[in-house]
């Protein structure tokens, strides 16, 4: 951050360091200093789609989905390929249950041909809530595919196999790689659990749903 506020010092149109310096305070959850710098650099530049998309996320975190979603579509009008916001217009859509936009926005991702791990997964994360399984299946095989250690679609796949009522065992051993590469998951415990129950061990299930609570 101090190389960022150097750099500013220096030159305070500096979009790039601007930007940065939003980012870390971001994470650091200083979002409303964070909301101010990405604003500013905005201000400079309307089509900046790095401090717009930036500004969605923070203004998402802030709990202003409305404001959110407008700052990803002036993004996308300024590149109508950025992913990253068509990904979250998307999710966006689909937690509203507003299926039909979600899938228009996760068709126009794949149709990129960036990021198509991450585009799989938000396809078949849908295609479970359509109840289309077949499709969440080939989604989630090519997701694998492409990156065998995607914790989300090990997760989805193990949902899908327990949905289907196929072997939890399976499921378990999907499940256990998706909380062993991210722990702080509740929703892998969960799915964790769930495998462990269907196998008739309880009393590890339990401890699996313990370990999601304390998440």
């Amino acid at each position: 951050m101090e190389e960022y506020k150097q750099a500013l010092l220096a030159d305070e149109t500096n979009a790039l360091a601007r930007n940065s310096l939003g980012i870390c305070l971001a994470r650091l959850g200083r979002l409303p200093q964070a909301r101010a710098e990405f604003t500013q650099v905005i201000g400079r530049d309307g089509k900046n789609t790095m401090a717009l998309y930036n500004l969605g996320c923070v203004l998402q975190r802030q709990g202003d989905p409305a404001a959110a979603r407008s700052a990803f579509q002036k993004c996308l009008r300024a590149n109508p390929g950025h992913v990253s916001s068509l990904l979250r217009l998307g999710r966006m859509a689909e937690e509203s249950r507003r299926l039909a936009p979600a899938l228009k926005y996760y068709r126009r991702a794949a149709a990129t041909g960036n990021a198509p791990a991450l585009t799989l997964r938000h396809l078949a994360r849908l295609a479970l809530a359509r109840d289309r399984l077949d499709e969440a299946r080939e989604h989630l095989h090519q997701a694998l595919l492409l990156d065998p250690k995607d914790a989300f679609s090990l997760q989805l796949m193990a949902r899908l196999y327990l949905t289907e009522g196929e072997d939890p065992a399976i499921a378990e051993a999907m499940a256990r790689q998706a909380v062993a590469l991210r722990p702080e998951k509740k929703e892998f415990w969960v799915e964790l659990s769930r495998a462990l129950a269907a196998q008739g061990r309880h009393d590890e299930a339990s401890q699996a749903s313990a370990r999601a609570e304390g998440v």
